[in-house]
């Protein structure tokens, strides 16, 4: 006889430890959550690397106390300042303020997840569930670690992501309708959007013209090449080449010695290759299945887009597979050019610059808006609004995620160099120079984080420079050498030591003026500056 007290099935899956994940209530709070860490961090955390840097910049786009990739490896040369292309749209400028830059970054970021929320609804429209689909998705954009990372460093991936968002949700709407001078407009408008990516990125924008020509080569051959479909409306098929081209053109490129950074390609190809494989780790693994939370919906996608045939999925796969690639390769060729450029210990500085995986967070949204698009081609699938037996590994992404979040944000960004700097800013005198010893991986970059504190507009006349440790720096300092493409260290009044450097014998006149102590995150150790001055204003 059938035992009809055992519970139904469907009502055993809603009621497992994942359930929550079926709730709007959890999905609010966690949108609320994840608006509230990135507030919280815009108080926690400094400024990130690049920003200091830009923030160095004078009005030629050249930076006052030379360019980050000297031509010696082991000194800079404030002398070398080559200027940008002049294309760059600055969004950090001095002038605000520390609070007024972080704010202008915080309000992006707003943007961004108010954005993501109207375009997958959108992207969904005529599918069940499309509204409630948009703010879930907002709430993972939310409390993405990267965004959040972003906010608080001030850096411009939330505004390069709303961007991307902007110019890909133009030309899905448009790309269903049977005007051709609407889907012409929405080419044009996603072009202007990605010209100003590359100009916040400081890159000649006419390189535009060619991903303006892809797009209009794509939906061409889809309008008048009707048997050509099996193509244009295939992701799986568009994808693969889309990916294929991609890579070759520039591998092509940095192996025939162009492309700036790609060159390193042609002359370090071995390094290069073993740094692609890390760089898809960090950039398809860990910064987009793992933080994004894709990885519960990846599979059954996949297998839907080798059987849907529909232009609009084709254009996402398209817009997310050709970046992916992108960044991927470049990262692999950033790793291998810096590594070169600072002869740092290999594989290991791949550790150091993990962080540029960040980058493609540019495709969040878009990868969500396909994942929407594929429910609305088929119900079955398993989406965020219906997560079905995606549920618990929906869950357990989402509890694995939200640790860093909150670190990310409490924690925030943090460099020993600033307690060093505000001591500088206080005992330094206009005109003087400070010396500042440290490996040269991102020495540079460490550098422009005093310029932020000592002299931000600069009107105290500061020069920083920047030696390694075995630059031979002391010789320099205590001799009066003047070598080529090294900066003159005559004026020099202050060094700054690294933890776990020391000065043995310094010149007469030199004494210790400052110690202080690097936390655990910043590398741990003691750090020193030594002066000429007899007396000095202790820290605060």
């Amino acid at each position: 006889m059938e035992n009809t007290d055992s519970p139904d099935p469907v009502e055993v899956e809603q009621e497992g430890w994942w359930s929550f994940v079926n709730q709007d209530k959890f999905w609010k709070g966690l949108l609320i959550l994840g608006i509230l860490l990135n507030v919280v961090v815009v108080f926690t955390s400094a400024f990130g690397h690049d920003t200091h840097v830009r923030l160095a910049e004078d009005d030629d786009g050249a930076l006052v106390w030379g360019h980050t990739r000297p031509i010696d490896s082991q000194a800079s040369d404030p002398a070398y300042a080559p200027t940008s292309d002049h294309f760059e749209i600055a969004f950090t400028q001095s002038e605000l303020g520390e609070s007024g830059i972080k704010a202008l970054s915080l309000v992006f970021t707003l943007m961004l997840i108010g954005l993501a929320g109207a375009a997958i609804g959108i992207a969904g429209a005529g599918n069940e569930g499309a509204t409630r689909n948009g703010w879930r998705a907002a709430a993972l954009v939310a409390i993405y670690p990267t965004f959040i990372f972003s906010t608080g460093r001030a850096y411009n991936e939330p505004l390069i992501a709303g961007l991307i968002v902007i110019g890909v949700l133009s030309v899905l709407q448009r790309s269903a309708e049977k005007s051709r001078g609407m889907l012409a407009f929405a080419v044009l408008v996603s072009t202007v959007m990605f010209s100003l990516v590359l100009m916040v990125k400081g890159v000649n924008p006419l390189y535009c013209l060619g991903f303006g020509a892809a797009l209009a080569l794509f939906f061409g051959v889809d309008e008048f090449a009707s048997n050509l479909r099996r193509i244009t409306r295939k992701p799986i098929v568009a994808g693969s080449l889309t990916a294929g081209g991609v890579f070759l053109a520039m591998v092509g490129l940095g192996l025939s010695g162009g492309g700036g950074t790609l060159s390193v390609i042609g002359e370090e190809t071995g390094r290069f290759a073993f740094a692609l494989l890390v760089s898809t780790f960090d950039v398809v693994l860990i910064y987009s299945l793992f933080g994004m939370v894709l990885w519960p919906f990846v599979c059954p996608a996949l297998k839907r887009l080798r059987e849907v045939e529909d232009l609009r999925a084709t254009f996402l796969t398209v817009i997310i597979v050709g970046f992916t690639t992108a960044i991927t390769v470049y990262v692999a060729a950033l790793w291998t050019y810096e590594s070169v450029r600072w002869n740092a210990e290999w594989p290991w500085v791949m550790w150091t610059m993990g962080n540029n995986g960040r980058y493609i967070s540019l495709i969040m949204v878009p990868a969500l808006m396909l994942l929407t698009r594929l429910k609305a081609l088929d119900p079955e699938l398993p989406s965020l609004t219906d997560p079905g037996k995606k549920a618990p590994a929906l869950a357990l992404g989402l509890i694995l995620i939200l640790p860093l979040a909150v670190l990310a944000s409490f924690h925030g960004q943090t460099f020993w160099t600033e307690d060093a700097g505000e001591f500088l800013s206080f005992n330094m005198d206009d005109g003087e120079d400070l010396l500042f010893v440290d490996e040269a991986t991102l020495g540079m970059h460490y550098l422009y984080t005093f310029h932020t504190e000592v002299d931000p507009d600069d009107s105290r006349n500061v020069t920083g420079h920047w030696r390694a440790p075995e630059s031979g720096w002391q010789d320099e300092l205590a001799d009066g050498l003047t070598l080529s493409n090294r900066g003159n260290l005559s004026n020099v009044e202050w060094v700054v030591l690294a933890p776990g450097l020391d000065w043995q014998n310094p010149p007469d006149g030199w004494s210790v003026a400052a110690r202080g102590e690097a936390d655990f995150m910043n590398g741990g150790g003691e750090w020193t500056i030594w002066t000429t001055h007899g007396e000095v204003i202790a820290m605060h």
